[in-house]
């Protein structure tokens, strides 16, 4: 992986804190496949992942609607070849895990997230 795990997880935690979806979204190859339990939540069943940048946008942009104290804190970073997992904390003490395949770019094509709750 020729990504820099501390570098990638320190900026997509700030793009986050920041709240700048244009940020954030840069950090995803256009063609991304991004699974989350909250998928479905929102889309009231109708899709269980997405699968390019385009639909992550409103979805990331109502987040930050209905969360706007929305903070992520690092806990910590694990990786192998094909990429990495950001370990993290939101503001309301919620443990995420966000599982993130990386293409050659360093964008993240593939993602899983896992929640605590």
């Amino acid at each position: 992986m020729m990504t820099d795990p501390t570098t990638f997880a320190a900026t997509w935690i700030a793009d986050w804190n920041a709240h700048d979806v244009e940020k954030i979204l840069a950090h995803y190859a256009e063609d991304v496949i991004f699974h989350s339990p909250k998928v479905a939540i929102r889309s009231k069943g109708a899709k269980t992942f997405f699968t390019s940048r385009e639909e992550l946008r409103p979805y990331f942009s109502y987040a930050f609607q209905i969360r706007p104290q929305l903070q992520f804190t690092l806990l910590n970073i694990c990786q192998d070849q094909q990429g990495l997992a950001l370990i993290y904390l939101d503001e309301t003490g919620a443990t995420a895990t966000e599982l993130m395949d990386l293409n050659e770019l360093g964008q993240v094509r593939f993602a899983r997230v896992l929640y605590d709750r």
